[in-house]
């Protein structure tokens, strides 16, 4: 005590009886020694806190947190079986006849020195089997008629032909009077369903 080594003792119990510390620890961290209160001598737990109350209740949600970032793609399964095989369709068309072939026609007129031209065409939706043209002239010993073109084409803007054109030119040095020619171009054509009436 005259060397202070005492001064930072703890003054909240002692080693023999007071006035203030009469009571002697049996047990607990201060066996051996009188505290004030026989509370110094009992082992506290954490849990046997007064101010730590558990009840077993569950508290109120929380809101919900952000999503967390897309994960890895994963492997690629097996290919599954294959599917049944399914009924078969309706017997297409095996022959050509005239059940299912017509022809359409377009007439054309070019006089003595000019240039004209025709073309016929199949109905929408239907296709162009053979086309064919007819060239009839007033003087055909004279006359000289030159064919420019002719061409299958597509006219409906589908993936198959469906229009026959031709394209002429007439001309007759020795003609008195007006000359021409008249021709005549056809277009047969299949009739794809749903068939014509």
């Amino acid at each position: 005590m005259a060397q202070e080594y005492d001064k930072y003792g703890d003054s909240s119990y002692s080693q023999i009886p007071t006035d203030d510390k009469k009571y002697e620890c049996r047990t607990g961290p201060f066996e051996g020694f009188f505290v004030s209160s026989v509370e110094f001598c009992k082992h506290v737990k954490f849990d046997d806190r007064k101010d730590h109350s558990r009840d077993n209740r569950t508290g109120t949600q929380g809101p919900q947190g952000p999503a967390g970032p897309a994960g890895p793609q994963g492997i690629q399964g097996l290919p599954g079986s294959t599917g049944a095989t399914g009924a078969t369709g309706p017997s297409g068309i095996t022959t050509l006849n005239d059940t299912n072939l017509y022809t359409n026609s377009s007439f054309g007129i070019v006089l003595n020195g000019g240039q004209n031209s025709t073309f016929a065409t199949c109905d929408e939706g239907d296709a162009l089997i053979h086309g064919g043209y007819t060239i009839l002239a007033r003087d055909p010993v004279n006359i000289k008629i030159n064919v420019l073109d002719v061409l299958p084409f597509e006219f409906y803007n589908v993936d198959f032909n469906d229009a026959f054109g031709v394209k002429i030119t007439v001309s007759n040095a020795t003609a008195t009077v007006p000359d021409g020619a008249t021709f005549l171009v056809t277009a047969e054509c299949f009739d794809n369903p749903p068939l014509r009436p």
